[in-house]
């Protein structure tokens, strides 16, 4: 049996006998995506948005009253998306220095499956 922290770019597909390397791609995702406030800051950055790293804690807790995302929480959010390759963290080299959020290519591709799912659950909530 393969470990679950094993490369999964390395280990090969027997789609015969459902292996269940092919699963550790999309488990390594959903369990970054599943993390606190990961969806929303994807979301925030879609569509091409660069934002700075104020800016971007000001427009996750837009319309959150009891639920404010820590800096703490947040710094360790776009460390991870950047290491993960769906963020691109941008310095630009002035002072103070200027550091802007987007989304990675892979991110947007991330960001446009992930949108029928933020649909589906407002509807469902209204219903």
């Amino acid at each position: 049996m393969n470990k679950i922290n094993e490369n999964p770019s390395t280990l090969k597909c027997n789609h015969e006998q459902n292996s269940s390397p092919c699963f550790i791609p999309a488990q390594r995702v959903l369990n970054l995506i599943g993390k606190k406030w990961s969806i929303q800051i994807i979301n925030v950055l879609s569509n091409g948005n660069k934002v700075r790293y104020n800016n971007l804690r000001e427009l996750l807790q837009r319309g959150w009253k009891k639920n404010k995302i820590s800096d703490a929480t947040l710094s360790a959010r776009l460390i991870e998306l950047t290491e993960e390759g769906i963020l691109i963290r941008d310095i630009h080299p002035e002072i103070p220095p200027k550091v802007e959020y987007s989304l990675s290519e892979k991110g947007e591709k991330l960001s446009e499956v992930l949108q029928p799912l933020i649909d589906w659950t407002i509807k469902v909530c209204h219903e």
